[in-house]
């Protein structure tokens, strides 16, 4: 079910397991390094964020982060999952055209993905440097985020990944976001790369 996607998506947030759950007050201090680590990421991608600038800029210890997030790929996984859950708020909230069928609807829905990719590269640079650090989790966690991605496209909350559309039509996604961060690829080529890829994995035969 959709609820179950996205609480793994949530989860996806921590790269602990966590003994305890944390109060209010931890939560809230945590919220706001992340913010910290955020704006450190979005000027300066993964190798602007480090453990002990993020501490020193939210006024307090690297112990203190290590604590919450485990590790510098932990902190920025839950950066990325963050962006994940607003980036699929967005789509949720974007208009759709109901005259598209199923494969342009995904189509329109990824690239405007990558438009929103686009306006914050460096952050995304990070993310990507993440999931494929020796400390990574890799690609696999953002299996929900690819379902949901696909289920708010075809306004359709109840879509099931049955034949692996949405799981590979993701790991293009990644390679696209790839290409945006690091390699020569233009905004235009990625877009069409999505979009294609889109319409061969959703048109009906």
């Amino acid at each position: 079910m959709t609820e179950d996607s996205l609480a793994s998506l949530r989860d996806s947030r921590d790269s602990l397991t966590l003994v305890r759950e944390f109060g209010p007050q931890e939560q809230q201090r945590r919220a706001q390094i992340a913010a910290v680590a955020r704006a450190m990421a979005t000027r300066d991608g993964y190798r602007g964020v480090t453990i002990r600038a993020v501490a020193a800029a939210a006024g307090t210890t690297p112990v203190t982060v290590y604590r919450y997030f485990g590790s510098k790929d932990g902190l920025i996984q839950h950066l990325m999952a963050d962006w994940a859950l607003d980036t699929l708020d967005r789509l949720k909230n974007a208009p759709t055209d109901p005259s598209l069928d199923p494969a342009d609807r995904v189509a329109a829905a990824f690239a405007v993905v990558i438009d929103w990719a686009a306006e914050d590269r460096n952050l995304l640079q990070a993310g990507m440097s993440s999931v494929h650090s020796p400390e990574g989790r890799g690609i696999g966690v953002w299996r929900p985020l690819f379902t949901e991605l696909v289920r708010a496209a075809l306004a359709d909350p109840d879509w099931t990944d049955t034949q692996d559309r949405a799981l590979v039509l993701g790991h293009v996604l990644t390679s696209c976001l790839l290409d945006l961060t690091t390699g020569p690829a233009g905004l235009p080529g990625i877009r069409h790369t999505i979009t294609r890829a889109a319409q061969l994995l959703f048109t009906q035969p």
